[in-house]
């Protein structure tokens, strides 16, 4: 995991949607000669196995939610054949038979040297254990969820890239228990995702932008919030937050508007500031996932 300072006056060129910073190198001593503009803007980002969020257009980021080995495997395939870059695996969607914490985290840990192999080396994986607090599918004791992101983190023999790109960690869980992932993500070169739900409403600008600046202060290197709109006007409370926290030029982050109603905010991700929105392959993981393939298109013809 790498984070960055990119420029906004640069002219680097695309390759593979992912900026190429390289190039000619200036002549011993031109630096000197060549101060940089006032107006120079530089955005810090995070980089995994070549992918830099936060610079340039979105990523797109598929949820894999399958309930088995197989199933898994198979969405990871439709996945494949996307644009998305990054892979989320919903380990509590994985294996719901097994209610046993020790057996889910063994049955976790098998299945991941498989899906890592079937992602090549030019795809990230996103590993996250949503929470029924903030809308997933099981509930776990906090010091439960710290042993299991842990272990996926800091399971790779020395001299190999880890198996794990990104973690997602709720910042809302118990603050040791944060800090103790956190630290170890970066130990590790993982990137970190701090993340927030509100599944019934959507809080006011002032505190969704104090969440993602508070998300920062923890250590996470992608804060990342997810709200339910009411009306449209919440949709646009979030996008402003969103434009706001952009506008620190502190990092990525990810801000969605979750539902129909929210629809719109997966898709104007550029535009306010957000550096990656979710979209699904078969079955989704959250409320107005739309497709990859149009959530893809979208993004290109909405670019600003």
């Amino acid at each position: 995991m790498n984070t960055d300072e990119s420029t906004d006056e640069s002219t680097d060129e695309s390759v593979g949607g992912v900026a190429a910073r390289g190039g000619a190198a200036d002549p011993e001593g031109s630096r000197e000669h060549q101060p940089e503009p006032e107006h120079d803007v530089r955005r810090r980002t995070a980089t995994v196995r070549g992918i830099e969020l936060g610079r340039a257009r979105p990523e797109i980021i598929v949820p894999l939610v399958g309930d088995d080995e197989e199933a898994l495997q198979a969405q990871a395939a439709q996945a494949l054949g996307t644009r998305a870059r990054i892979l989320e695996w919903r380990l509590d969607r994985f294996r719901p038979d097994l209610e046993d914490v020790s057996d889910h985290r063994d049955a976790v840990l098998a299945a991941l040297p498989g899906l890592r192999a079937q992602l090549g080396a030019d795809r990230a994986l996103l590993v996250t254990f949503r929470t029924a607090a903030e809308g997933g599918s099981r509930s776990i004791a906090d010091r439960d969820l710290g042993a299991l992101l842990e272990a996926l983190i800091s399971g790779r023999r020395a001299g190999t890239q880890s198996a794990v790109d990104l973690v997602d960690i709720e910042t809302a869980r118990d603050a040791g228990v944060v800090s103790r992932v956190i630290a170890a993500a970066h130990r590790h070169g993982t990137v970190v995702v701090g993340s927030f739900h509100d599944m019934g409403a959507t809080p006011s600008e002032d505190e969704l932008v104090e969440i993602l600046r508070g998300q920062r202060r923890l250590g996470a290197d992608v804060p990342k919030i997810a709200v339910t709109p009411r009306e449209p006007r919440d949709v646009l409370t979030l996008l402003s937050a969103s434009l706001t926290v952009a506008g620190d030029l502190s990092g990525p982050h990810i801000a969605i508007s979750m539902g129909a109603l929210g629809a719109s905010s997966r898709v104007a991700a550029e535009a306010f500031g957000s550096a990656a929105t979710f979209a699904s392959v078969g079955a989704g993981s959250a409320p107005g996932q739309l497709s990859a393939q149009d959530v893809a298109g979208m993004l290109e013809l909405l670019r600003p």
